[in-house]
């Protein structure tokens, strides 16, 4: 026979388990409902960080640098630690004239990244911006160090030594050192190159290798008219001669 009082015992617990299942039940429904809102979140973020991103290059790419600083910076603080977002939004900052703030940029991509050599030598261009001659020096050198074969580090050490408005740190001989060395690594295809080179021989009294290599700068570039009114500079000094 059934006992009647086991089974009432019985439905009597069940009756008091209930509620708390249903308490199990109804909070594990708000938790997965409140995963999936999570996820969704974390999805409309990820998906605005990836447009400011592409925003970003977008806006570099086109010059519009007002534009790509205001990208990169959402995108920043989105993803405080990515350094080549720093490192665009710095040449933005460059690009812009705004010196002081890029090299804010660049400073964040070194302490990320200690051996981004192009993180240097942008922060060496806007220091000589800045008349920082010094500091620049050693930006370009710790570059160069990175980079031995990069022409445009060679370059830039070339352009200050020779046309630095501080006399303490023009060098005609250092600048003709590091200018033909550029133009060796760049296998003179560099029209850039070419034209500071040619700027160094001037200064050393080379006036002929200047317009020789002017020449070859123009060759690479016919319609860039600095070059045309330095070619110009040095054929009226050879006339002068």
């Amino acid at each position: 026979m059934i006992n009647m009082d086991r089974m009432i015992a019985r439905i009597k617990n069940l009756s008091l388990l209930l509620p708390i299942f249903l308490c199990i039940c109804i909070f594990n429904g708000f938790s997965f409902i409140s995963d999936i809102r999570a996820d969704e979140h974390f999805a409309k973020r990820y998906q605005a960080y990836q447009q400011a991103v592409s925003s970003g290059k977008a806006s570099l790419n086109k010059k519009d640098y007002q534009a790509a600083i205001e990208h990169y910076t959402r995108a920043i603080e989105m993803s405080p630690f990515v350094l080549s977002h720093y490192y665009d939004r710095g040449i933005a900052w460059y690009r812009k004239g705004e010196e002081k703030k890029a090299i804010d940029d660049f400073s964040k991509v070194i302490i990320l990244d200690p051996r981004s050599g192009s993180a240097y030598v942008y922060r060496g261009l806007c220091k000589v911006k800045g008349g920082d001659y010094q500091e620049a020096l050693n930006d370009y050198k710790k570059g160069l160090e990175l980079n031995p074969k990069d022409p445009s580090i060679h370059n830039n050490l070339a352009w200050l030594y020779a046309t630095a408005k501080d006399e303490k740190f023009q060098d005609k001989l250092k600048a003709l050192e590091y200018a033909a060395k550029a133009a060796e690594l760049s296998s003179e295809r560099n029209a850039e190159v070419l034209d500071t080179l040619a700027r160094v021989y001037f200064i050393n009294g080379k006036i002929n290798e200047a317009i020789e290599t002017e020449k070859k700068a123009l060759k690479l570039e016919p319609n860039n008219e600095r070059f045309k009114e330095n070619l110009k500079e040095y054929e009226k000094a050879m006339k002068k001669d």
